[in-house]
């Protein structure tokens, strides 16, 4: 069975990403990658049945110049619907440090919608949002800055203004010490809240702005862990819930809490993990977390 013309089209578009941008920039879940892989060797490959295809994008907000280091990370999302309901192909900025939850929301409305009838090609729609939105962003950032707002006051920002989401971690395992302490100072240092559990496995639980996250472990990855060969590097999401108000008042570690067994004692007792989070109030998020970690 071959694959409609819609499929290929959005494959095709997804073929066209991964050759404009790099690795580095253009990131593809595990699930996509394996698709597109597969199509590029075989075009008659057939594709599994999906809703959608994912893909992240983070690019310099204004690459022409060199003194900003300011980026925005775009969600794009390729739908295999074949309907007249859903949108074929959507992005959409995450918000980014220095905008007020206002101006981003505002941001997000003015941001076009593709439209099969535009006679637009979906390739042109995206790099033409893309343009768009990062014009807006360097606007935004030259109002910020005649304003005397510049950069270094990113972190005074009203946090009720961000959108703040806690995000649980999943490691196969954590034991070194100064490591340990690394993922709870980092995390002091830009105020984000949470807990890190070391052990086989461990998890790592964080509280603040998504962005103000991602920047977070990608300090962990290149400060703390750059004695740790890139493929030994294993952590994964498990589990995103955006929140009204954390559930933890700072970062700690919470390893020496609870009782441990095995034959190097690396086994946290999860009963007793369990009860902490039920204390703590997110007993939910832990049941998914661990439904989906094989504890």
């Amino acid at each position: 069975m071959s694959n409609s013309p819609e499929y290929e089209a959005q494959l095709d578009l997804l073929q066209l990403l991964t050759s404009m941008y790099t690795s580095e920039e253009l990131s593809l879940p595990e699930s996509t990658q394996s698709i597109l892989h597969q199509y590029t060797e075989d075009p008659s490959f057939t594709v599994p049945v999906l809703d959608e295809l994912e893909a992240e994008l983070d690019l310099p907000i204004d690459e022409f110049d060199s003194e900003s280091t300011e980026r925005v990370i775009f969600q794009i999302i390729l739908s295999l619907k074949n309907n007249n309901y859903t949108s074929k192909v959507k992005i959409r900025p995450k918000q980014p440090l220095f905008l007020s939850r206002n101006q981003y929301e505002k941001m997000l409305r003015d941001i076009p919608i593709y439209n099969d009838d535009d006679n637009e090609e979906s390739s042109e729609y995206l790099l033409n949002t893309i343009e768009l939105i990062k014009s807006k962003l360097q606007s935004l950032l030259s109002e910020i800055a005649l304003q005397g707002n510049d950069n270094d006051q990113v972190e005074e920002i009203d946090e009720k203004d961000l959108q703040i989401d806690r995000i649980w971690f999943w490691l196969p395992t954590l034991s070194t010490r100064e490591k340990r302490d690394d993922m709870v100072n980092f995390a002091k240092d830009v105020k984000l809240t949470g807990f890190v559990l070391a052990g086989k496995p461990a998890l790592l639980c964080v509280e603040g702005n998504s962005q103000v996250i991602e920047k977070y472990m990608s300090r962990i990855k290149s400060e703390s862990w750059s004695d740790i060969p890139k493929h030994h590097k294993k952590i994964s999401e498990r589990l995103r819930r955006p929140i009204e108000n954390r559930a933890f008042s700072d970062m700690k570690e919470i390893t020496n809490d609870i009782s441990h067994y095995g034959q190097y004692n690396h086994r946290g007792d999860m009963s007793e993990v369990k009860k902490l989070m039920e204390k703590w109030g997110v007993g939910d998020d832990f049941g998914a977390v661990v439904m989906n970690s094989g504890y």
